[in-house]
């Protein structure tokens, strides 16, 4: 299976995200929030942000964002711009709505998700850019670029001229007039605002002609505003900042990439940080929290200030003002690397577990570069970061920072993300097995970060071609290694660097680098020294040339060899040695029949040529020195040349000192004095085992065997010293002393006894087993003893003791838990303090060497076994027998707990493959209380740390998310429910469905604690809340404008005086929901309505609607029933001739209207 086959990703087609912050539209931001991956580094910098910015008023408005190599600062600092701003996206859904989606593997996703929706009520405008682009090659001050930004964002010109005149003109209230007025005369607003001079001609006119301006007072004013921006002050551009706040009601945020690199550009110079601290500290004094400021850099903000020469007495504002201080390290990088390229199918898994269950010890051997960084020792080390190995993701950024110049610079430039994606890329084809070597890493970084002349360097040893290994190969290894300070550069670890394959043998591939370094050592391109391999420069070579002249003689050599016998025979344990409390026999040494030491008198020891001796010559002349004992060393050749080595370096140092000066000669002089250094205890070394190889003669006899510098001391004692001397005590214990070992607490029982022959018991009250009246007794305890037979062994020569010092040292024993007395092992129990109580009583004790428990073992039990206990945890004191009782009780108690968890797990829908045979196993092991039961359970100390683990994780798990996936299940069932109603269309249907089976297919995953699951719920809700948002809007929409129509008509009456509002016909619906909150149901959260319930209640509003319109219109076209009124007749006498006022009067006498009818009778 090749590589590529192995991915997750489609590496060919993968093209990492290049983050810039002026790159910004929707669509890219929907796809950066997207494929975040929310480290727990970032995950507790978010929350340690946005506590911050919660803050409605503060002075610690700085966040400064730091990090190295494309650990990500530039993407972190634009998903807060994300967050602030809020965005609708494509999808339906707004910046915070997704990037809940990528929260949801957090270790507390709830939290976060709640301090991000807080959010909702700090609206704000957020300008981002990187000033590296804007500001490093022009003049411009900081706060000049952050408000042409800030104009830009105000909608004004991109011409950042134009657009201080435009800004100025609408300050005075003009601008709109001068558009419409520029406009109106034909011309093209939009297009003069990209040419300064242009925009500066026809504004002056038109001021002039149509504002009261006069042409040069037109000038004036434009020329005026530019004036301000070239002498704009921190203080005014806040002033700026804060009035824009007032107008919009919203937050200003500022966020700056790459403002290290800014403000360091300009070398020996702080005028742009502190133009920087002028800024921030306006923001401070000014805004007061209404105005932020985000900013990213390569280096923590002290780092960055202690390394510049920068005047550090002026910068104490900056500090202050940047109290929130993310830095982002080479973790978050392995995490998101790991998480977007390395992620494996999961149906490699097998593949995976077989290769590291049949080459486990060959691959963490090879991934062992014997410092501090990790091993490739797990299944799941091999799988998340094959091709690589894990040392390589902290091997990288540690090489990159260490580098300097130009280097540093090159590397930024390719981030970390794209050097793995180029690596990989490159052996994508490659067959399963292949690993990333150095010389892959070398090649990927290349001549731009490297140089020139390192890649010549590199290019003139390809002479030489081995089979699996070029010369070339071994110095690009060497370039890495020599900016790392964790991992030294020893064959072994230049051969696991090299190695291609997780199946290569170490062995066979070291043979070939040991050959081609041999082949770079003989042409001086590196020196092979205390066991590393360095580069040669050429003052270097010079020096080893020197070296390699210098010719060291025999009386030479041996002077060395004598200062490092003197070492040894010097020693406390060689110079004198002391027979019982007899006196101290002082000891001679003498080197190939010369003395080497001050001691004149007493014994000898006489030390042989280390380059062979005559055996039999010195067995012959040992015959006569009964006072001398000689010491062959076994023949070692080495030390005859580490010796000439260490005086040729001496010699060849003292004379380099005396002609050559400088920098250089310096660290020369201190390389290869380190060196001498080293030779010199690896001389030692050598003479040491030489010694203990060697061989004794004494008197004629030849002796061999074990280590004979240990052994001559031992001889001395045994055989040299008069015979007559023998192991007795000074002084005898009491009872009284008995009585306080096996009742005293432990801290005090050093003091029990204080002399040195029965002061047995350590500062920590541990028995001191090597104690000349307790080692004894442990090896005659091999088999079963009464006390008796102590008391006879112990009495008689060579010992000598007292009955109760041989009673003492057996109650110590006690004590100490070593042995059992009557088969009890406890003694604190009466029937041990009565076997004390006589000598009669003792005899009868059967005493036997029980199963100790030694201080590691009982560490490692108590570490064990504690955990599992709710009281009555174990000591280092406690007996072997409450061990085992309390192992059993806390066995049980866990049984019974993974039983309960895994229930409650499988309720959820959990696949639970936990080992409980195992503890049921060593349950009943224990019940048995054999002798080896303990061990048994060190044995499977390892599973039951595991399932320690996996309960405490399972009830945490559980605690955080038991409630919460049986709602998510709910859920699921309500999604089911509105796809069986068939009103999605099958796109939508499609990936809901895909949604709701990626999540039930990783339900059972849930017990190995690594899933997604609720990032698959975010997604699914997410996705559902997209589809229904337009049919949500839409009810909305319906219902609002029915909401307003009656509004309209309300008051309305028709022609009966009747108000339309008192119709049976005017009845409202539900008022408009608003907002649509999806939670654990397919239905909103304020109106309670679900899709399928929205799509049928849309087509009934535009009915209802339809019909409150036409009973409107009938209700309006209501008219009164018209009956004719009632007939009046009136009767008038009138004269036949009369005027106009005499009729008028007689009129209005009657009582008339439009339809009464008069009868006028005429008098004669």
């Amino acid at each position: 299976m090749k590589i590529k086959d192995l991915l997750k990703i489609n590496i060919a087609e993968e093209v990492p995200l290049v983050i810039k912050a002026g790159d910004q539209n929707l669509e890219l931001e929907q796809k950066e929030i997207s494929q975040y991956i929310v480290t727990h580094q970032i995950e507790s910098h978010l929350e340690n942000f946005l506590l911050n910015y919660k803050l409605p008023s503060t002075e610690k408005i700085g966040v400064w964002i730091s990090g190295f190599f494309g650990s990500g600062k530039s993407y972190f600092a634009k998903i807060l711009g994300y967050l602030l701003s809020n965005h609708a996206l494509p999808r339906g859904i707004t910046a915070r709505e997704l990037f809940n989606e990528r929260v949801a593997s957090c270790a507390n996703p709830e939290f976060l998700k709640a301090s991000i929706s807080a959010l909702n009520s700090i609206p704000a405008t957020v300008i981002m850019f990187e000033i590296i682009g804007e500001g490093s090659m022009t003049e411009d001050t900081v706060q000049q670029v952050m408000f042409k930004k800030l104009l830009q964002a105000g909608g004004y010109s991109s011409v950042p001229s134009v657009a201080i005149m435009e800004y100025e003109l609408d300050e005075f209230g003009h601008l709109e007039k001068i558009r419409e007025l520029i406009k109106a005369g034909g011309d093209d607003y939009g297009k003069i605002t990209t040419n300064a001079g242009e925009f500066r001609r026809l504004v002056s006119r038109v001021m002039a002609e149509r504002l009261g301006y006069s042409l040069e007072e037109a000038k004036d004013f434009l020329r005026s505003a530019v004036d301000k921006y070239k002498n704009l002050t921190p203080g005014e551009f806040a002033d700026h900042c804060v009035a824009y706040t007032e107008k919009t009601g919203k937050r200003l945020v500022f966020i700056i990439d790459e403002i290290g690199q800014y403000v360091t550009s300009i070398k020996d110079n702080d005028d742009r940080i502190l133009a920087l601290q002028a800024v921030a500290e306006a923001f401070s004094s000014k805004g007061k929290g209404s105005v932020r400021l985000i900013v990213t850099s390569q280096e923590k903000l002290d780092q960055l200030i202690a390394n510049s020469n920068f005047d550090k007495h002026k910068l104490g504002k900056l500090t202050d003002r940047f109290e929130v201080r993310l830095d982002l390290t080479s973790e978050n990088v392995d995490e998101v690397a790991r998480e977007r390229l390395l992620k494996k199918k999961i149906e490699t898994e097998p593949l995976f577990e077989k290769t590291m269950r049949d080459n486990q010890g060959n691959i963490t051997t090879l991934s062992n570069t014997e410092g501090s960084y990790k091993k490739t020792e797990t299944k799941d080390d091999l799988m998340n970061y094959y091709p690589f190995h894990p040392y390589h993701f902290q091997l990288i950024p540690d090489f990159v920072q260490n580098a300097r110049g130009k280097s540093y610079q090159q590397a930024t430039t390719r981030k970390f993300i794209s050097l793995v994606d180029f690596i990989l890329k490159n052996l994508k084809d490659e067959e399963f097995g292949r690993m990333v070597n150095a010389t892959d890493l070398f090649d990927a970084l290349g001549p731009g970060f490297f140089g020139s002349e390192v890649m010549a360097l590199v290019r003139s040893a390809d002479d030489y071609l081995g089979r699996n290994v070029k010369a070339s190969d071994i110095l690009k290894t060497l370039h890495i290694l020599k900016n790392l300070t964790k991992i030294k550069a020893s064959e072994t670890v230049i051969t696991r660097l090299l190695v291609k394959s997780i199946y290569d043998k170490e062995y066979d591939l070291g043979k070939e680098v040991r050959d081609v370094i041999d082949y770079l050592v003989d042409n001086r391109y590196v020196t092979r020294y205390n066991g590393e391999i360095d580069l040669v420069t050429d003052l270097e070579r010079e020096f080893i040339k020197e070296m390699n002249e210098t010719i060291i003689d025999i009386p030479k050599r041996n002077e060395e060899i004598v200062r490092q016998l003197q070492a040894i025979s010097n020693h406390r344990d060689y110079r004198e040695i002391q027979y019982g409390d007899g006196p101290s026999v002082p000891v001679e040494w003498l080197f190939e029949g010369n003395s080497i030491s001050s001691k004149k008198k007493g014994l000898k020891v006489s030390v042989a040529s280390f380059t062979g001796a005559n055996v039999e010559g010195i067995e012959f002349e040992s015959v006569n020195h009964a006072d001398t004992v000689y010491l062959i060393p076994e023949e070692n050749d080495k030390i005859d040349t580490l010796a000439r080595e260490i005086k040729r370096l001496e010699v060849s140092l003292d004379s380099f000192r005396t002609y050559k000066t400088g920098g250089d000669t310096r660290e020369i002089l201190a390389k290869y004095s380190e060196t001498m250094e080293n030779k010199k205890r690896e001389l030692t070394g050598e003479i040491r085992h030489s010694f203990e190889k060697g061989k004794l003669v004494y008197v004629g006899e030849l002796i061999s065997g074990g280590n004979i510098l240990y052994k001559l001391k031992e001889f001395i004692k045994d055989r040299v010293i008069p015979a007559y001397y023998t192991d007795i005590t000074a002084t005898t214990a009491k009872s009284k002393d008995i009585e306080d070992v096996l009742t005293r607490p432990q801290n005090t029982l050093k003091t029990v006894r204080v002399d040195d022959d029965h002061r047995v018991f350590d500062e920590n009250g541990e028995l001191i087993e090597t104690h000349k009246i307790i080692s004894p007794v442990i090896r005659s305890l091999k088999e079963d003893r009464t006390g008796a037979d102590l008391l006879e062994e112990f009495t008689s020569p060579p010992y000598g003791w007292t009955q109760e010092t041989v009673m003492y040292s057996v109650a110590c024993l006690m004590r100490g838990g070593k042995i059992t007395l009557n088969n009890i092992d406890s003694y604190g129990k009466p029937e041990v303090h009565k076997a004390f109580k006589s000598v009669g009583e003792f005899k009868n004790a059967k005493i036997r060497k029980s199963v100790v428990l030694s201080t590691e073992d009982r560490n490692r039990l108590i570490q064990l076994i504690n955990p599992l206990l709710d009281d009555g945890k174990l000591s280092l004191q406690s007996p072997r027998s409450e061990f085992i009782t309390h192992a059993l009780d806390g066995l049980k108690r866990l049984y019974r707990t993974l039983e309960e968890l895994k229930g409650k797990m499988e309720e959820l829908g959990a696949a639970v493959n936990w080992e409980l045979d195992k503890t049921k196993g060593l349950i009943n092991l224990l019940v048995g209380g054999g002798h080896d039961c303990l061990d048994k359970l060190l044995e499977e100390r390892t599973i039951l740390r595991e399932l320690k683990e996996i309960a405490d994780k399972t009830e945490d798990f559980l605690k955080k998310n038991y409630e919460k996936i049986k709602k998510q299940r709910g859920f699921l069932k309500d999604i089911d429910g509105e796809i069986a109603k068939r009103e999605f269309d099958d796109g939508q249907s499609e990936e809901l469905s895909a949604l709701v089976k990626e999540y039930r297919d990783t339900l059972p995953s849930i017990a190995s604690f690594g899933t997604d699951l609720d990032g698959i719920f975010e997604k699914l809700r997410n996705t559902y809340k997209g589809y229904f948002n337009p049919v949500h809007n839409e009810r909305d929409r319906l219902l609002s404008e029915i909401e307003e129509y009656l509004d309209s008509i309300r008051e309305e009456r028709n022609q009966l005086g009747k108000r339309a509002a008192d119709q049976s016909w005017f009845k409202a619906p539900n008022s408009p929901c608003n907002e649509l909150e999806i939670r654990f149901s397919s239905k909103c959260e304020h109106c309670h309505i679900g899709f399928r319930e929205a799509v049928l209640e849309i087509a009934s509003l535009k009915g209802k609607l339809e019909g409150l319109k036409a009973s409107y219109e009938k209700f309006m076209e209501e008219r009164p029933v018209t009956t004719p009124p009632p007939v009046r007749r009136e009767r008038l006498k009138l004269k036949r001739r009369l005027t106009y006022l005499q009729l008028k009067r007689e009129l209005e006498k009657l009582t008339l209207n439009d339809n009464t009818e008069i009868e006028i009778e005429l008098e004669d």
